[in-house]
């Protein structure tokens, strides 16, 4: 939030607030459907007090409030916390978990309103369920058991709520893993958390997941392994690697990490650093169509890209299985 000098706030706008400002709402998330926003959050003013049951709200990309609130769950007298909302296309999926009560979801249409039933993923989940969308599927994790015993699941669940496969173990054993978040590079999720309990500092793992549900090799350690806390880590994908952040240290600094590349790339990076090159072909313009027949063109990373999308940069043409031309586009 932006605000003026004289304390005003700029550019904000309500999205709930109920007649009663005892009612509380709190810990929101957010995703784009691809003609509005979907808002969902923990909301009192649906239950009873001190009772939060899910709520969703649209808002346009404008900031016009579409919606007063809609709860989307069956409520039965026991808290909702920290739900989380994607979209796969067509509707979004909406997951939260209940006081020591499970894992659930409900998917919510375009026009914001619930749709299907309240879907149970996991009966003895306990808290900090995340999702993220493959294109077919959705992979929904969370954590479970009593702190400091606490242990990282996962469940696909297809775009029309049915559970997939069997419950998938991420991250068991001694250790207190808690805390995930996930999402889906392509080819691969990734899956990261935080793995040690209060008093003896934390350290961020990650395990690639497939489409599958299977694990792609073992989890490995994304932060050093130096005694400090660190939590709440949380990632993004590009098309070439994640970026990992957490909070770490007494003051809560934040940190990250780049070192993890997506899935699915042939990395042609060490090739291309060696190779020995003539001097580069350099043009600017219309794109001359260097890569013919079988040729491949790669950028600076070892990706492959299609000529057409080549924007101004570096890039290495193979030809025949050899990298042959170094080219750099100036505009």
């Amino acid at each position: 939030m932006r605000v003026t000098p004289n304390l005003d706030t700029i550019n904000s706008f309500e999205i709930c607030n109920p007649a009663n400002p005892d009612f509380m709402q709190t810990d929101p998330a957010i995703c784009y459907n691809g003609e509005n926003y979907i808002v969902a959050w923990p909301d009192e003013k649906n239950g009873v007090p001190n009772i939060f049951y899910t709520t969703v709200a649209r808002v346009s990309p404008q900031g016009v409030v579409l919606d007063t609130g809609v709860c989307i769950s069956t409520g039965a007298g026991i808290s909702e916390y920290r739900p989380n909302i994607a979209f796969d296309g067509e509707r979004c999926f909406v997951v939260w978990y209940k006081s020591s009560n499970g894992i659930y979801g409900r998917f919510v249409n375009g026009e914001g309103l619930p749709e299907g039933n309240v879907l149970t993923i996991a009966y003895d989940g306990t808290g900090g369920p995340n999702l993220a969308f493959d294109g077919t599927n959705y992979l929904v994790v969370w954590f479970t058991g009593t702190y400091p015993d606490l242990e990282i699941y996962g469940r696909l669940i297809s775009s029309q709520g049915t559970l997939v496969g069997d419950v998938i173990n991420i991250a068991l054993g001694s250790g207190c893993h808690r805390w995930a978040d996930v999402k889906f590079d392509g080819t691969n999720y990734l899956v990261v958390w935080q793995t040690g309990d209060n008093s003896s500092g934390q350290i961020i793992y990650g395990q690639f997941i497939d489409t599958n549900g299977v694990l792609v090799g073992s989890s490995f350690m994304i932060s050093n392994n130096t005694n400090i806390s660190r939590w709440w880590p949380a990632l993004a994908v590009s098309d070439r690697n994640f970026l990992v952040t957490w909070g770490q240290g007494t003051s809560s600094d934040i940190y990250g990490n780049v070192d993890v590349f997506v899935t699915g790339i042939d990395d042609k990076t060490t090739e291309l650093i060696n190779y020995s090159y003539s001097s580069p072909t350099i043009f600017s313009g219309t794109l001359i169509d260097f890569a013919k027949g079988k040729s491949i063109i790669y950028d600076v990373t070892g990706r492959k890209l299609k000529s057409r999308l080549l924007k101004s940069g570096i890039y290495f043409i193979e030809s025949g299985g050899q990298i042959s031309k170094k080219i750099i586009k100036v505009r």
